[in-house]
């Protein structure tokens, strides 16, 4: 993903390498680099091209790739806007390194691979050099796209990395020889003669040239002019034989500019018709090519070409095709019934999904291939029992996530409105009974208080408020805070008295406004003409005359602070500013007093509506979601609440929050909760609430027989809904997305287009609308009995029905994100307050905007009001923007934060307005004045092996500090900590910590969390066990742990509060999305007032792209697969309820994200379903009326290996499996050799991991594993080959007939220069119509890449896909499901795939895996 935080470098000779080939012609090579360069600039990457002096010299062996490094330089500069740095020597000079520090790349992406051995040399002190700088590499070797991403290898930058470069000492430049080149024999032509020839032709020329000449008919001129006199000087020296005459010569001279004119008058739709015509020059002929330094473009020779046939064996019975794609069919040939070709068809049983693929045994759903823990269904006791605890377990994990205990759900039906009545006045008489005895509690309580406030205010006032939040009754409230104040305000006073005329520490005054706040705010209806007048002598004493004046009047006090009481309130009282919360109760929350939006979001589950919610982490985003369970338990026990969760540890946080919630009596059989994951299950279809993950709940939404229970959902909640622009599994969130009937909550913290997800959801719903309307009035009197039988379903149609999606938006974090960069110089350990106006550029204000989530904290405001007086000091609105003065401030005794964030949009505005008036030097000079020295955490590091390490480091630093601070009363002291403990003990009560490490007795690192645990330390990762891991969560929130290292596992919404976070590395990972998730872990609402994220090791540049940068938008996968299209055409044809599953086939089909509201997407993707169709057709998986036949379940069940799955049917078709496992002669045991042979086909066909083309040579000696996975065994290898064949021939006709789609205005331009190649006024020519070869076909071929030579046919080959292709389709090679046997990479070296699991069964070593097959490194630098 690629959005402006990303900022990188490409190595300017990497990218020439990428795509040097002798045969490419040179239009073709910039259009392929452009076309690459044009890919990141799509998806929003932000870089630079770096071509460095010294690697000029590589290239003197080579005069036409010198050529070609000059024009691409030069191309890039004057035609695109991508910033090309030339002014670099090489990469140990000091101005790239100054460059790095200032700009701090991402990556830099570099080839390991150079021309020569010398240039390989160059290439990798590139290499170690950048890692030294914390720099990471992507190498250009095995570089892959698809639409979102770019996919390459990648080098870590760790320490490692830095101190073998400091052992290494490499001269500072290159040894410059004079540059030569080689001509005959041993003779080597200077350079620097021939640039002086050049020079003289300049001049002599500049006088024949016309005024506005074009550059390309003087480049050739002038080319031509000193090649002769080069040539003609080199062979009146040298004694040559058979040299060419000087008319030969200039002949050839001639043939050069007659090519170069032609070039320039035939427009490119001519020239890629054009033969391609090919021979070889003599000897005599080739030092005069070299001095020129251009070939010539085209040689005689006629290539022979394939005559291209297409046709369709399509049927047209398949209600489902002609509903989809029936404009599309009408248009495509379509064979008879009788024709050879549809004869010939395999015919094969009809699939039945009725046994299981792989054994006899009966098969119901295909959810039961998942292994079941328990089922409620169950009558075994043991497993009786183990539901049991299983329950207790989740109700014992729930009660560390909240408080609360679990809610009795009654149906509605069965309660009455007298039971309700009497519930009520029970009520009532129990809130008097407690609030008499609070009181008593407070009266016995009240000195204690005050002595612990006057002896340390902090601890004391931090007791007050646990008890405050424990306080019921508002009236003993009041009490409680009318004390705090008396109090705090008599502190404040004697340290006034003591400080006398020093400086007062303001942090005492800060509690008692503090106190003042609350008051008004909350307690306003009890404040009587006493305590109105407490108030009132409380701000004269503060000396804010001016609020006391607003309540009532007198003279100012001793114990002022001397600071105005806006900036007092800002600056010193900064989080303790109160929130805009509203105080009317709403009856449908009894926890808490909801705000607006989550008001909307509870009215949109009212009334059945869809909402997509997009708010910060931590405000409470998710309480709607269990709202709309408990809606849904009371309204019937037959409807299902679906949640979905991105990770199985977000499954379990989920059932431990609704154990510890809901309690309610079902029907035997019935449970409250279900869960379904790809490791385990329980009660899916037994359960009112069921929990899962999404590939799970696409299992049960598209199998046939589960529609009964799909339509008994009456909610679904999608949590981290922007996993839909996730790398791994996002095609699947789309299609629920658009599968679901029922109305459905999306949450997440990151969208960056929520209005457009919206847009697309409200679409979907709308097409639902239309179904549901149609399939009502074509209902049979069978699905009418169905809804009599299922009660529960008939009150869901009874309910309101809504297809509205609502948008609900919220961008205010409760508490306010400081943030602090960590350095160390020297032996100092500094802390530095970064503010987050400090990152902003003018050059980022200008193209992007004040990111609209970059807020300030009330103290940073006016640090930044406070800079801009300084900067500016004849501001013209300085006085207006005063804090004394502001609108939202004057004369307000209680400024809350509302107030605060209109200051700050005053001041944001007034930013951008500087530029506008051009102040842009007084904007950036504010960024670096705001750079100030400044005065329960979370760890994240990006390895796991140094999240462990660090935990441990920890540990034993504190034993050290320990064994040296212990004195001699150590008796004494461990009295006094078991006196405690005692306590303590008392107050753990279930919460006994033993009770959790009971879980981690049979787990292999239980005793190291267990030490780790009892010293507060913790360490957290997705490798670590579930038991484990949950370990680690419940401690930390209830307190134990305090201190935790991470990965981003943590990111995900996982429930672990902490007061700061620390990010203590950096990585390739740690980019906009991640820091945005990872870093809303801290100061999380109800447990801080603020949250501070700390930088630590992370260079200035990327951390202020982190703070200024937004996320990436949510854009559409391309949607369809081969095995996608089956699994749809198998529900179509199997499902009990045709209508409905047609709908759900139709939705995924017309509905993906990429195509919405683009009808040329939409028309491809169509035609993609026909030929898709076709191939599976003609393979057997599905009949002439589209239903599934042969091994269509097998193909289905391993959907998310495709290609694979379809090679795998291949080889049990041709019975290879069979001729393999041949028993030994006398027994039903296999030989060693076949299982080592079996488990190699199957590794060659799943979990394919390739490594890059480097690691081959790669000088490392391996302990146990092979590392590199051999071949397939020669037969398996052909039907692979076999497979391919028909999938490329079947997409090359994919391709031939969408290229009528593609925008052939767009095809004629270079894609990033938009340099114009269409005819203008061309007339044609018959030297143009004698090279015209008419029988070739360039129909669907880039008309660049037709001068190379490509036609039509070369789109039968896999490789020459991406060179070939139609840009303006936005289709590529990954669209097609080829299993490539050896697969190269861009200099034509073959990548190795893994062989860890071949390994992993030979040796059985994870260490071996560990140290072998997943080393860090891929390549080693020598």
């Amino acid at each position: 993903d690629f959005v402006e935080s990303e900022f990188f470098v490409i190595d300017g000779d990497s990218l020439l390498l990428m795509f040097l080939d002798e045969k490419t012609q040179y239009l073709n090579f910039f259009y392929q680099i452009e076309c690459f360069l044009q890919d990141f600039t799509e998806k929003g990457a932000k870089y630079v091209i770096a071509f460095f002096k010294d690697a000029e010299q590589m290239y003197f062996q080579y005069p036409c790739f010198l050529f070609l490094r000059t024009a691409l330089i030069e191309h890039l500069r004057h035609n695109t806007s991508i910033t090309v740095h030339t002014e670099f020597s090489n990469c140990l000079s000091s101005q790239w390194e100054l460059f790095l520090k200032k700009s701090y790349p991402y990556f830099i992406i570099v080839s390991d691979i150079g021309l020569s051995s010398l240039q390989t040399d160059y290439l990798s002190i590139l290499i170690a050099h950048s890692l030294s700088k914390k720099i990471n590499v992507v190498l250009t070797s095995g570089q892959e796209y698809d639409i979102l991403r770019v996919y390459g290898y990648h080098v870590q930058s760790v320490y490692k990395h830095r101190l073998f470069f400091a052992k290494v000492s490499y001269t500072t430049s290159l040894s410059y020889k004079e540059p030569f080149m080689c001509l005959y024999g041993h003779f080597k032509l200077s350079l620097k003669s021939v640039q002086e020839e050049v020079h003289q032709s300049v001049h002599l020329l500049k006088k024949l040239w016309p005024e506005g000449s074009d550059i390309r008919r003087v480049l050739c001129v002038l080319a031509c002019a000193v090649g002769l006199k080069v040539y003609s000087n080199v062979t009146n020296c040298l004694n040559i034989s058979k040299p060419l005459y000087p008319e030969e010569a200039a002949d050839l001279c001639r043939m050069q500019c007659l090519a170069v004119t032609f070039l320039l008058r035939v427009p490119l739709s001519q020239r890629a018709q054009i033969r391609i015509m090919k021979s070889c020059w003599t000897k005599q002929v080739l030092p005069l090519i070299k001095m020129v330094y251009v070939a010539l473009s085209y040689f005689p020779c006629h290539r022979v070409q394939l005559l291209i046939q297409f046709s369709f064996s399509f049927i047209l019975k398949s209600d489902l095709v002609e509903d989809y794609a029936g404009d599309v069919l009408k248009d495509l040939p379509v064979l008879k019934s009788n024709d050879p070709a549809v004869t010939s068809l395999t015919k094969y049983k009809e699939f039945d999904e009725l046994r299981h693929w792989h054994s006899g045994r009966p098969l119901t759903e295909e959810y039961e291939r998942v292994a079941c823990t328990a089922d409620a269904k169950s009558k075994d006791p043991a497993e009786r029992r183990q539901i049991q605890k299983l329950q207790a377990f989740h109700q014992f994990f729930g009660s560390t996530l909240e408080d609360s205990t679990s809610k009795l759900i009654v149906l509605q039906e069965d309660a009455s409105g007298s039971a309700n009545a009497a519930v009520k006045k029970t009520q009532k008489k129990h809130v008097t009974k407690e609030e008499k005895k609070e009181e008593e509690q407070w009266k016995a309580l009240c000195a204690q208080t005050e002595k612990e406030i006057k002896a340390d205010m902090t601890v004391g006032i931090n007791k007050l408020e646990k008890l405050l939040k424990k306080l019921k009754s508002k009236s003993v409230k009041f009490s409680v805070e009318m004390t705090g104040l008396s109090v705090c305000l008599e502190v404040w006073k004697e340290h006034c008295r003591t400080q006398g005329n020093e400086d007062k520490d303001l942090g005492k005054a800060v509690q008692v406004m503090r106190r003042i706040h609350i008051l008004l705010e909350k307690y306003q209806d009890m404040l009587e003409k006493p305590h109105l007048e407490k108030l009132t002598k409380c701000l004269r004493y503060l000396g804010f005359e001016n609020l006391a004046c607003s309540l009532s009047g007198k003279k100012i006090s001793n114990y002022a602070i001397k600071v105005g009481p806006a900036r007092f309130q800002l600056q010193y009282m900064d989080y303790y500013l109160l929130r805009e919360e509203r105080h009317d109760p709403d009856p449908r929350v009894q926890r808490f007093i909801p705000d607006t939006w989550q008001r909307e979001l509870l009215d949109a589950v009212d009334n059945n509506e869809s909402a997509v919610i997009v708010a910060p982490t931590s405000s409470g985003k998710t309480y709607a979601s269990y709202y709309c369970m408990e809606k849904v338990l009371k309204a019937s026990n037959e409807g299902v609440v679906v949640y979905v969760a991105p990770t199985k540890a977000l499954v379990n946080q989920v059932v431990g929050t609704i154990y510890s919630r809901f309690t309610k009596k079902l029907p035997d059989g019935l449970v409250l909760c279900g869960v379904f994951t790809r490791d385990y299950r329980h009660d899916i279809v037994n359960s009112q609430i069921l929990v899962t993950v999404p590939q799970c709940l696409e299992i049960l939404m598209l199998s046939p027989r589960c529609q009964k229970w799909a339509k008994r959902i009456q909610y679904v909640i999608f949590d981290e809904v922007h996993c839909l622009g996730g790398e791994i599994g996002a095609e699947v969130w789309e299609h629920l997305l658009v599968t679901i009937r029922c109305p459905f909550l999306a949450l997440s913290a990151t969208v960056s287009n929520p209005e457009h997800l919206t847009a697309w959801l409200q679409s979907v719903k709308r097409y639902w609308q239309r179904a549901e309307n149609r399939i009502e009035r074509s209902s049979t009197n069978s699905e009418k009995n169905f809804t009599r039988k299922y009660k529960g379903k008939s009150k869901v149609q009874e309910q309101k029905q809504s297809y509205r999606v609502r948008l609900v938006l919220y961008e205010e974090r409760y508490n306010d994100l400081e943030k602090y960069v960590c350095s160390l110089k020297s032996r100092d350990f500094l802390i530095e307050h970064c503010h987050p106006c400090a990152a902003l550029t003018v050059n980022h204000i200008e193209n992007y905007g004040i990111p609209s989530d970059l807020s300030l904290s009330p103290r940073e405001s006016i640090q930044l009001y406070d800079t801009m007086v300084k900067v500016w000091q004849a501001w013209p609105r300085a006085q207006e923007l005063d804090p004394e003065a502001f609108v939202s401030f004057k004369n307000k005794v209680v400024i809350k934060k509302a107030d605060v964030r209109k200051y700050e949009q005053e001041l944001k505005k007034e930013l951008s307005k500087w530029i506008a008036l051009g102040q842009r030097q007084k904007v950036t000079v504010i960024g670096h004045f705001l750079m100030v020295l400044m005065y329960i955490i979370c760890f994240y590091r990006f390895n796991v092996d140094t999240v462990e390490s660090a935990a441990k480091n920890v540990f034993l630093y504190l034993l050290k500090k320990q064994s040296l601070i212990q004195g001699s009363d150590v008796e004494k002291e461990r009295n006094r900590l078991s006196a405690e403990l005692q306590k303590v003990n008392k107050m753990v009560g279930k919460f006994n910590p033993e009770k959790i490490f009971y879980r981690l007795r049979f787990e292999r690192r239980g005793y190291l969390h267990r030490r780790l645990a009892l010293r507060g330390i913790g360490y957290h990762h997705a490798s670590m066990a579930s038991k484990e891991r949950q370990v680690v969560e419940m401690l930390f929130r209830m307190g134990y742990i305090k201190v935790v290292t991470a990965t981003s596992s943590l990111a995900l919404g996982i429930n672990m509060p902490c007061k700061s976070v620390v990010f203590a590395e950096d990585s390739v990972f740690l980019d906009a999305l991640n820091y945005r998730q990872m870093s809303g872990r801290a100061g999380r609402r109800g447990y801080d007032m603020i949250g501070n994220v700390f930088f630590y090791d992370i260079p200035m540049p990327k951390v202020e792209r982190l703070m200024k940068s937004n996320v990436p938008e949510l854009k559409g996968q391309f949607p369809l697969t081969i095995s996608l299209i089956l699994r749809l055409m198998l529900l179509a044809a199997k499902a009990d309820d045709k209508q409905d599953a047609k709908a759900k086939a139709l939705s995924v089909l017309k509905h993906s994200l990429m195509s919405f509201r683009k009808e040329r997407y939409a028309q491809i993707l169509k035609i993609y379903f026909m030929f898709s169709l076709q191939f599976l057709i003609k393979e057997g998986y599905l009949d002439q009326e589209g239903k599934p036949m042969g091994f269509a379940g097998l193909v289905t069940h391993l959907h998310y290996h495709e290609p694979s799955n379809f090679v795998l049917v291949s080889f049990l078709e041709k019975g290879l499996f069979h001729k393999l496992c041949q028993p030994i002669k006398g027994s039903t045991v296999f030989s060693e050799g076949v299982l080592e042979k079996l488990v190699l086909i199957l590794a060659n066909l799943f979990g394919r991991k390739y490594l890059p083309a480097c690691s081959v040579k790669y000088k490392r000696t391996f302990c146990q594993s092979k590392v590199f996975l051999e071949d397939l065994p020669e037969d398996f290898a052909e039907a692979v080959n076999e497979y391919n064949t028909k999938a490329e021939e079947n997409f090359a006709h994919f391709l031939l007939t969408t290229a009528k789609l593609a925008d052939m205005e767009q095809e004629y331009r270079l894609p990033l220069s938009k340099t114009d190649f269409t005819s203008k006024s061309w007339h044609g020519s018959e030297l143009v119509s004698y090279l015209t070869d008419t029988t070739k076909s360039v129909s669907a071929v880039s008309p660049f890449a037709c001068v190379s030579g490509m036609i039509d046919d070369d789109l039968f080959l896999g490789k020459n896909i991406n060179k070939a292709v139609l840009r303006s389709l936005g289709i590529n090679v990954t669209n097609c499901p080829l299993l490539y046997l050896k697969k190269y990479d861009n200099q034509g070296r073959r990548q190795p795939l893994n062989a860890y699991a071949l390994d992993f069964y030979k040796h059985g070593s994870l260490i071996a895996l560990t140290t072998d097959n997943w080393y860090v490194l891929p390549f080693l630098i020598q």
